[in-house]
C-alpha cells in the first residue's frame, strides 16, 4: 500500500489507457511473465466508485477549470488538427514551434485512440507508420520524427477499424505494398515485435493548448469530481463500473450497478452528470453498505426512501442492483473464477452521523470468526471504515464462485488528508491518495485503476567459473543472475553469488541451504555472499547482490562507444556530466523539447544517481541502486589469477538497461560498464520508466568469454588475452566483442552486423578454422553464428515466403569480425536453395580429429530442418571448385521443405542440436546423435504443434562428403522425416531399424522443448515444459511446469537397470522428474565440483552434479572426465 501525495503529472494517462485495454498477444516468451491473473478468467474487473455527496462538496475551490473536449482552445500554440506524440514519459509542448513530433488528423487511423482522447485529451498504446524512402521499401515502421503524413496505426485497432473505409482491418506485413492494409489476419504484422513494440502517448492538439493556458476558477468540489470522473469514464474500456452516492445522512445507496462501461457508458455519465451536494459523511455507513452489495445480501441504507434526518426524499436508486422487485436484496456483481473487485472511495470530509453501522458490522458473515468481535477504536464517527475495508478484502465474498474473490480498497482524501482512509486503503492491499484540484485528482482516479499484476522471481541459468588451476574440476562458485518482470520499461535485476557443495548443495554466505526444496528457488531467509550481513535477500531481486554494491555515482566507471577511439576509457568515451559536450542531443534520445531531461541529467542518472528521488528520501544527490534485467543473457566467470584457493575472478553480465557489467568475483563491485552508444537514446525512457505495454531490450545474449592463456599457467599473462563476445537478441541484430585482456581496461574490438543479420540470437562459438584467407588472423580463429531470428516467426501463422533476414550461417575474423564467409539462399560463398529459414540457435562445431580445426558443423532452422557440413583443410571459402565447406538438410522435423498442411507446419525449433557419439550394440554401429527439440519459444503459450524430441542418427560419422553428395542426400541416404524416426514414448526396450533414421519423444499434455539437451554418459538430459496453468484456487498464474527427461542415447529408454520387467507406463515414470521451478527452466548443466581440502582418496574426485538452474540433482554417472579423441572404427 502507498500513500500519495499526487502532483499533477502528464503520465496519469499511459495507466488507464494500456492496462485497462487487456494484456496484449506479447510476441515473445515473456507472456509466460506478464500474464494478469485477472485474465484466468477473461472477465473485466469490477470497480464501484462510491462518491461524497455531503454538503461539503459544494464548497468551492481554486483550480485550473477542467479540460472539455468539445471546447475549441485554438489560442494556444499546438494547432488542434494535430496530434503530438512522444516515447518519453512526460507531456509534450508546442512553445517555440520547435515540435516536430505529431501527425496530421488525416494521417492518424487510430479509431481507439480518437475515442478515448475525447475524453482526457491522451492516449497511450502501440503504434506503427507506414513510411520509407519511397514506395517500393515503405513498410510499417516506427513512428518518425519530423513525418507528419505517412499514415499511423494502433495495436487496439486490429481487427476493428483499419483504414476506415474497406473490411481491410489488419495492418498488412511486408514491404512496397499496393494496400498497407489487409483483410487476412494471418497476413496482419506481429504486434510486440521489433518495430511493431514501441508505445508512444499521443495528445490531442487541443488538449495540450489547454493545459498550456491554464484558466482558473472557483469551482464547488463536487463539480470537479463530477467533470473529472466523466472525463475518467469517457477514457476507459473493458472494465465493469457502478457507482454508490452518499444517502443523505445514512450510509449510501447503489446509484448504477456494476455493469459494462462500454455499454453503459452514457447511462453512468448521466447519473455523474446529476449528483448534487448535501446531507453528512457517513464514510462507514457508505462502505457497509456496498459489502451489502458485493455479498447480495439485504439493502440497509440503500433501502431509504427518504434521509431519516431531515425527512427529505433521497433520489433515485438502480432497479438492477437488486433481485426482483427494488428495493430488497441485492443483485452481486457477476464475478467469475478470479476477477478483480475493487472499490474506489472518495471524500472530501471527516466522517459525520457515521456511527449507526457499528452494531451492523460485527453481524456480516464471518466477521467475528475472522476479523475481530468488534470494530477497533473509539471514534464516535467512522469507527468501522477500515474494519470494513479488511473484513471485504480478508473474507470470501462470494459463496457460489470457486476459490476467494474479495474487494481492495482505493482511497482518495480530497482537499483533507484523513489518516482512517490510509488505515482504511492499507488493511486492503489498496492506495491512498491525496488530491487538491482537477489535475491531481485526475492523477489520483487514473493511478487507481492501473491494474497491480503479481509476477515472480525467474532465473537465467548461473555461470560456473572454470578452475584453470584444474580444468577437469570447477571452483565452486555460483554467480547467478536474476530478474523481476514489471509493467514498466525498466524490470529490475541483479547478480548474486552463493557456493555449491562436492554433494550439490547451494549455500548462501551463513553458510546454509539456500535453495527452498519445495520451490525450487531461494529461501526468503537466504542471504547472497555479496551482501550486507544485516539483510537477507532471498528470493528479492531488488536486495542484496551486485546492485547494491555498485560504487557511488562519482566513482563509476561508465563507457561508451562514442566515435573511433577503440580504448574504451578514452577520454571522449566516458559518460560522464563533464563529457556531456562530445554527445549532441540525439545521442541520448533527446530533441531538445521543453520538459525533456538535459544530456548532463541523463548522464547522472546513467551513472546511478537518484536524480529523480526513486526512494522518496528527499535527496537527489545520493545512489540509487539498480540494475537492469539480465532476461536471457547468461553471465560469464572469467579467472585471471592468484591460486586454487583464492582464484581472481571477474563476472561479466548484461542487462536489458542496456549495460554489459563487469564485477569482481570476490567483493561484488563493479569495475566498470559499458553501454553501446545504439542504447544511449533509450536511457531516457528508462529513467523516466512510464507504463510500458512489451519488454524493452538492450543487451540479451549470452556472454561468451575466449580465453588464451597460451603459456598455461593458470593467469592471465604475458601474450595471453581474453575476449567476450555477446549478441542481442531481441536488442538488435549486432554482435559486439571486447578484449578485457587488462580487466580494467576494456577495448573494443568490433561490432559486427550484416544486411542478412535478423535479431542476434545465436550463442556465437569460436574455433579454429584451417582456410586460406587473405584476412585471416594468424591463430585461424573465426566465429561462426547462425545469422540470426526473423520476426516473422513472431505471428503464429508459418510464413508461406521464405524468411528476409537470418536464414544463413556466418564465420567472422575473431580479431577484426570481418565477415570471411557465409551459407546462405544468395550473396554467398555456399549457396544452398533449401536455406530458406532464419538460423537463432547456436551451430555446433564439433573438431572430431583432435587437431584442434573444426571438422563438421550442425545446425537447426526455426523451420525444422537440420543442417550438416563438412569443413575442410587449407581451401579458399570462395573456391566454388574445391570448396572449404559443402552441406546440406539432413533432416526435416518441422514443416519447411514439405507440403504436409498439417500440424507439424507450425512446429518451431528454437534451441541449438546436441551433439555426441554413440554405439549401438543391436547393430553394432556407431553413430553421430544430434538431438533437436521443438517449441515455440516466441509464443510457449501457443500449444498447437505435436512438439517432440528427435534424437537423429547420422551414418557418416567421419567421412566427409563432396557437395554433390549433399545434393543428391534425398535420394541416397535420404533426408529424414518426422515418419522416420521410431517413437519410443510409452515404449521399452525400443530397437532401432535399420530403416529408421533415430527415435522421438513426442511430448503429452501441451509439452515442448524450450531449451538444448545436454548428453552425458550416453544419457541424454532434456527437458519438457508445460506452460502457465490457471489456479482458480488461488487466482493467481503459476509459471508452467518443468519436467526433467533422462533416456537413454541409442533408443530413448529410462535409464535404468530393470528395463526387461518394466510396462511402457513404469517407464514413463522412469523417463521424468517433476521439478519444482516455475518459468522456462535453463539447458540441464553438468558441474564438475573442487574437492575439499585436505581429501584423500575418492574424497579428492567428488561425482558430477547436474544443475537445472539452482535445481541440482545427482545425474547418476560418477565418471571422472577426461580429455578423449573421437577416432574412427577400424583405426588404431
Amino acid at each position: 500500500m502507498k500513500s500519495q501525495n499526487v502532483k499533477a503529472l502528464s503520465i496519469g494517462t499511459s495507466f488507464v489507457l494500456t492496462i485497462l485495454a487487456g494484456m496484449p498477444a506479447v510476441a515473445d516468451d515473456t507472456e509466460l511473465l506478464v500474464v494478469d491473473p485477472s485474465n484466468i478468467s477473461g472477465t473485466p474487473p469490477n470497480i464501484m466508485f462510491i462518491l461524497d455527496t455531503s454538503g461539503s462538496m459544494g464548497d468551492p475551490v481554486s483550480t485550473t477549470r477542467p479540460y472539455d473536449s468539445d471546447f475549441d482552445y485554438s489560442d494556444g500554440s499546438c494547432d488542434t488538427s494535430r496530434f503530438y506524440w512522444t516515447k518519453l514519459d512526460i507531456e509534450p509542448t508546442c512553445v517555440g514551434d520547435t515540435n516536430t513530433q505529431f501527425i496530421e488528423e488525416a494521417a492518424f487511423l487510430c479509431e481507439d485512440a480518437t475515442l478515448r482522447m475525447s475524453g482526457i485529451g491522451a492516449y497511450t498504446g502501440v503504434m506503427v507508420q507506414y513510411r520509407g524512402n519511397d514506395s517500393d521499401d515503405s513498410r510499417w515502421q516506427q513512428l518518425e520524427i519530423g513525418n507528419a503524413t505517412s499514415r499511423v496505426e494502433c495495436q487496439r485497432d486490429s481487427g476493428v477499424h483499419g483504414d476506415g473505409t474497406t473490411g481491410a482491418v489488419y495492418a498488412q506485413a511486408g514491404t512496397g505494398l499496393p494496400d498497407e492494409f489487409t483483410s487476412d489476419p494471418d497476413a496482419e504484422i506481429s504486434w510486440g515485435s521489433g518495430d511493431a513494440a514501441q508505445a508512444y502517448t499521443v495528445y490531442d492538439g487541443n488538449y495540450l493548448n489547454w493545459k498550456e493556458n491554464p484558466e482558473t476558477a472557483n469551482l464547488p468540489k463536487i463539480d470537479i469530481m463530477k467533470a473529472v470522473t466523466k472525463n475518467l469514464m469517457n477514457a476507459i474500456e473493458n472494465v465493469n463500473v457502478g457507482l454508490m452516492r452518499f444517502t443523505g445522512s445514512a450510509g449510501g445507496r447503489v446509484l448504477h450497478a456494476v455493469s459494462p462501461i462500454d455499454t453503459d457508458r452514457t447511462a453512468i455519465l448521466n447519473k455523474i452528470e446529476g449528483l448534487g451536494a448535501g446531507g453528512a459523511t457517513p464514510l462507514a455507513e457508505a462502505l457497509y453498505e456496498s459489502t451489502l452489495y458485493w455479498r447480495g445480501l439485504d439493502a440497509d441504507y440503500g433501502d431509504l426512501q427518504v434521509d431519516p434526518d431531515t425527512g427529505e426524499p433521497i433520489g433515485d436508486i438502480d432497479p438492477k442492483a437488486f433481485v426482483g422487485e427494488a428495493p430488497g436484496t441485492y443483485q452481486s456483481p457477476a464475478m467469475p473464477v478470479c476477477t478483480r473487485n475493487f472499490n474506489v472511495l472518495l471524500t472530501d470530509g471527516m466522517p459525520v452521523d457515521d456511527a449507526d453501522d457499528q452494531a451492523k458490522v460485527p453481524l456480516l458473515p464471518g466477521f467475528a470468526g475472522d476479523i475481530r468481535e468488534a470494530c477497533n477504536g473509539d471514534e464516535v464517527d467512522g469507527r468501522c471504515l477500515d474494519d470494513i475495508s479488511e473484513y471485504m478484502y480478508k473474507v470470501d465474498i462470494s459463496s457460489t464462485t470457486e476459490g476467494e474473490q474479495v474487494v481492495t480498497t482505493h482511497t482518495i482524501g480530497f482537499d483533507i488528508d484523513l489518516p482512517i482512509l490510509k488505515t482504511a486503503a492499507e488493511v486492503s492491499d489498496g492506495d491512498y491518495y491525496l488530491a487538491e484540484n482537477v489535475e491531481t485528482l485526475t492523477t489520483a482516479l487514473m493511478r487507481i485503476i492501473e491494474s497491480v499484476v503479481d509476477k515472480g522471481l525467474s532465473f537465467s541459468a548461473p555461470a560456473v567459473a572454470v578452475n584453470t588451476f584444474n580444468r577437469t574440476q570447477n571452483i565452486n562458485d555460483l554467480y547467478i543472475s536474476t530478474f523481476l518482470p514489471d509493467a514498466r520499461v525498466h524490470w529490475p535485476g541483479n547478480l548474486k553469488k552463493y557456493t555449491i557443495t562436492p554433494e550439490g548443495v547451494i549455500k548462501d554466505d551463513k553458510p546454509e541451504d539456500a535453495v527452498n526444496a519445495e520451490t525450487g528457488f531461494f529461501k526468503d531467509t537466504a542471504r547472497s555472499i555479496w551482501t550486507d550481513i544485516t539483510v537477507e535477500d532471498g528470493d528479492r531481486v531488488e536486495f542484496g547482490g551486485a546492485a547494491n554494491k555498485l560504487p557511488i555515482p562519482q566513482d563509476r566507471n561508465v563507457y561508451t562507444n562514442n566515435g573511433t577511439l577503440t580504448d574504451l576509457t578514452a577520454a571522449n568515451n566516458a559518460i560522464t556530466p563533464s563529457n556531456a559536450t562530445a554527445f549532441s542531443p540525439s545521442d541520448f534520445g533527446l530533441t531538445g523539447a521543453t520538459g525533456e531531461p538535459s544530456v548532463e541529467d541523463v548522464i547522472r542518472w546513467a551513472r546511478g544517481q537518484d536524480i529523480l528521488d526513486d526512494d522518496n528520501d528527499d535527496e537527489t544527490d545520493d545512489a540509487r541502486n539498480v540494475m537492469g534485467d539480465p532476461l536471457h543473457s547468461q553471465p560469464a566467470a572469467v579467472v585471471y589469477g592468484g591460486d586454487a584457493d583464492d582464484p581472481e575472478v571477474v563476472v561479466f553480465t548484461a542487462t536489458n538497461d542496456g549495460y554489459f557489467h563487469a564485477v569482481d568475483g570476490e567483493t561484488g563491485v563493479e569495475l566498470w560498464s559499458f553501454i553501446p552508444k545504439q542504447f544511449l537514446a533509450d536511457l531516457p525512457e528508462l529513467m523516466l520508466n512510464g507504463d510500458s505495454t512489451y519488454k524493452h531490450y538492450g543487451i540479451d545474449g549470452d556472454i561468451v568469454p575466449v580465453v588464451a592463456d597460451l603459456n598455461d599457467n593458470g593467469v592471465i599473462d604475458g601474450t595471453d588475452f581474453v575476449y567476450v563476445i555477446f549478441g542481442l537478441r531481441r536488442g538488435g541484430t549486432e554482435f559486439y566483442a571486447l578484449d578485457v585482456t587488462d580487466k580494467d581496461s576494456p577495448e573494443l574490438m568490433w561490432t559486427a552486423s550484416y544486411p542478412e543479420f535478423g535479431q542476434s540470437w545465436s550463442r556465437p562459438v569460436v574455433a579454429r578454422v584451417d582456410m586460406v584467407h587473405a584476412d585471416l588472423n594468424a591463430l585461424k580463429a573465426v566465429v561462426i553464428i547462425g545469422e540470426g531470428y526473423d520476426t516473422v516467426h513472431d505471428t503464429a501463422a508459418f510464413p508461406s515466403n521464405p524468411d528476409n533476414v537470418g536464414a544463413g550461417i556466418s564465420m567472422l575474423d575473431l580479431m577484426s569480425g570481418e565477415r570471411l564467409w557465409r551459407a546462405g539462399r544468395s550473396d554467398a560463398d555456399l549457396v544452398l536453395e533449401d536455406m530458406t529459414r532464419s538460423i537463432p540457435s547456436q551451430v555446433q562445431a564439433i573438431d572430431f580429429s583432435g587437431d584442434g580445426f573444426v571438422d563438421r558443423l550442425y545446425s537447426v532452422d526455426v523451420g525444422g530442418q537440420v543442417w550438416r557440413f563438412d569443413v575442410f583443410r587449407n581451401k579458399e571459402p570462395d573456391d566454388t571448385d574445391d570448396p572449404l565447406v559443402t552441406g546440406g538438410v539432413i533432416a526435416r522435423f518441422g514443416g519447411e521443405g514439405i507440403a504436409s498442411g498439417g500440424e507439424t507446419d507450425t512446429r518451431r525449433f528454437y534451441s541449438a542440436p546436441d551433439v555426441s557419439i554413440f554405439y549401438d550394440p543391436v547393430i553394432n554401429r556407431r553413430f553421430v546423435a544430434i538431438g533437436v527439440g521443438s517449441g515455440y519459444r516466441a509464443h510457449p503459450l501457443d500449444v498447437s504443434a505435436p512438439d517432440a524430441y528427435y534424437s537423429l542418427r547420422d551414418p557418416d560419422l567421419f567421412a566427409k562428403l563432396n557437395q554433390d553428395a549433399y545434393n543428391n542426400y534425398d535420394s541416397t541416404t535420404g533426408i529424414a522425416l518426422d515418419g522416420d524416426m521410431a517413437e519410443v514414448r510409452g515404449q521399452v526396450n525400443t530397437e532401432i531399424g535399420n530403416d529408421q533414421r533415430g527415435w522421438k519423444y513426442t511430448f503429452l499434455d501441451e509439452q515442448m522443448m524450450l531449451s538444448s539437451s545436454a548428453t552425458f554418459d550416453n544419457s541424454v538430459f532434456f527437458l519438457g515444459y508445460e506452460p502457465n496453468v490457471a489456479s482458480a484456487a488461488t487466482c493467481q498464474v503459476i509459471p508452467g511446469i518443468n519436467y526433467l527427461y533422462r533416456v537413454n542415447v541409442a533408443n530413448g529408454d529410462p535409464v535404468a537397470n530393470n528395463l526387461d520387467e518394466m510396462t511402457g507406463t513404469e517407464a514413463e515414470a522412469a523417463r521424468t522428474t517433476a521439478l519444482k521451478q516455475g518459468g522456462i527452466a535453463p539447458t540441464p548443466a553438468f558441474l564438475f565440483p573442487s574437492a575439499p581440502q585436505p581429501c584423500e582418496g575418492d574424497a579428492c574426485s567428488p561425482p558430477p552434479i547436474g544443475c537445472v538452474g539452482v535445481e541440482c540433482f545427482n545425474p547418476g554417472f560418477a565418471n571422472n572426465p577426461v580429455r578423449t579423441l573421437w577416432t574412427q572404427d577400424g583405426i588404431e
